[in-house]
């Protein structure tokens, strides 16, 4: 007998709750968005008082080193040592778990993104700021659309600005009179107009009426990616 398939795997990294939710009477199950290993889910047994897991450690939005131990889908959280908490004000609390649920629903398991987890950390910081916090959440799912392989952007000088361009699961971006769309099966078809994809190239000029706009087009572009609605951008006006 080989002892070494039998053996148990020790991993630890830093990382971030996404969700828990209750796994028979003491335990919970946690889905964890880790640095070094990316989307993990965990099963966690933690501790009023006194122990490797304390229960308010398993909150969203608290920076966490975490050990766990085992292999394939589910594995067993041993330890979680906090190390900073992003303090959200109340306002801006359901703006994080809409971050939350796109990482959850975007991501694939155990494929570790170091860039994706330094940008959903600064913007966790970021929301701290009511007055800029939508804007910093658009920036993130733009962010997140180009590691996904969906960059919201073309070659400035094939932009045509007085065009529409349509969005296609697996084409990207292509111009509203391709013959291809027609011919594409998709629930919906967001379109984003040229002269906001040149703005984009500025987009620290952007103006609000163009912010609004692609909140409309980003909208429209998830609900077409994310397999079922997410529960917190029902809750969220804008």
């Amino acid at each position: 007998m080989n002892w070494v398939l039998f053996q148990i795997v020790s991993f630890d990294s830093f990382g971030y709750i996404l969700k828990h939710r209750p796994f028979r009477e003491t335990s919970l199950i946690v889905d964890i968005f880790t640095q070094d290993y990316g989307l993990i889910c965990c099963i966690a047994r933690p501790a009023k008082k006194r122990g490797k897991i304390l229960k308010a450690n398993l909150q969203s939005f608290r920076y966490l080193h975490l050990q766990w131990l085992g292999k394939g889908s589910m594995q067993t959280l041993t330890e979680v040592d906090e190390r900073g908490k992003h303090n959200i004000p109340a306002s801006e609390m359901m703006l994080g778990l809409y971050l939350n649920e796109l990482l959850l629903s975007l991501l694939h398991p155990h494929i570790a993104s170091h860039d994706v987890f330094s940008a959903y950390k600064y913007t966790l910081h970021k929301l701290a700021d009511p007055s800029i916090s939508h804007y910093i959440m658009m920036r993130f799912e733009l962010y997140l659309l180009a590691n996904l392989g969906y960059p919201i952007s073309l070659d400035p000088e094939t932009i045509r600005s007085e065009k529409e361009y349509v969005f296609v699961a697996g084409e990207g971006l292509l111009e509203s009179d391709d013959r291809r769309i027609s011919t594409i099966q998709q629930p919906n078809k967001p379109k984003i107009k040229g002269n906001l994809l040149l703005t984009l190239q500025d987009i620290q000029n952007m103006q609000e009426s163009d912010w609004k706009a692609l909140r409309v087009f980003l909208d429209q572009v998830f609900q077409l990616l994310v397999a079922k609605p997410l529960e917190a951008r029902k809750l969220l006006k804008f």
